[in-house]
């Protein structure tokens, strides 16, 4: 009966950690635990004494993996009932953050990546509009909303609503992907560049371009061709691309 009930518990066979740091191995073990699919969000996971004793550490170590996983959102603890797997959402941006602030990531690489994921949820914007332009009519007037506020913050000579207009827009092209975990990355993306996209402003003769630039995307989502939208939303990347070049930004 006692091995039957560590079954239920254990996807996996029993593995005695050996010598390294003990807290990294129960973290890997746990991880494992975790992506073997044999617990599904939602899903109550074992006590921290079932751990220790089926991974063969002191109870402390698992107690300080666990702890780790739960600042990452990952893990859940709802006292009494025990310890859960939560679902992706809860996932801390800040695990993204500290890979972005510790990497070698350079300025290019992080807008490439903040590229790949508004263009797939641009992707998904353009081909509902075809299927259906009546479902986008409040995408697009939210979208004509943060143009008018580009406007305006145009005529104030506010950098600091022009930005704020300017993510606006990029996040709700982005939301309208509907994945959620896309939009908390590109929170996270935009605040390692908000800096370097300001500094564009700069390097442009006319601000009042940044609207007539957002404005063009939204004319080639209305004509209801994919291609020419698509070409025109990536245009709109290779503007900042070229903005950011050495040699394009004024010395200060």
């Amino acid at each position: 009966m006692k091995e039957n009930s560590r079954t239920k518990l254990f996807p996996l066979e029993s593995e005695q950690i050996q010598q390294k740091t003990v807290v990294a191995q129960a973290m890997e073990k746990v991880r494992e635990l975790i992506t073997s699919g044999f617990y599904k969000p939602g899903d109550k996971i074992p006590t921290e004494q079932e751990l220790a004793e089926h991974f063969g550490i002191g109870r402390s170590s698992i107690r300080e993996a666990i702890k780790i996983f739960q600042h990452l959102g990952i893990l859940e603890s709802r006292v009494p009932k025990g310890t859960f797997l939560c679902d992706r959402s809860q996932i801390s941006t800040e695990a993204i953050s500290w890979s972005l602030l510790l990497g070698s990531d350079d300025m290019w690489e992080i807008l490439e990546l903040r590229q790949i994921i508004e263009e797939a949820a641009f992707l998904s914007l353009i081909t509902k509009y075809i299927r259906k332009p009546s479902s986008c009519r409040s995408v697009i007037e939210a979208l004509e909303t943060e143009i008018e506020s580009m406007k305006t913050a145009f005529g104030e000579g506010s950098i600091e609503k022009l930005s704020l207009a300017d993510y606006n827009f990029h996040a709700i092209i982005i939301r309208e992907g509907n994945n959620n975990l896309f939009l908390a990355i590109f929170k996270i993306l935009n605040a390692f560049l908000d800096a370097e996209i300001r500094k564009t402003y700069f390097a442009i003769k006319n601000l009042r371009d940044v609207s007539k630039d957002h404005q063009e995307i939204i004319d080639a989502v209305k004509t209801g061709v994919q291609k020419k939208a698509i070409q025109r939303h990536s245009a709109h990347f290779l503007r900042i691309r070229g903005l950011l070049a050495p040699g394009a930004l004024p010395k200060t």
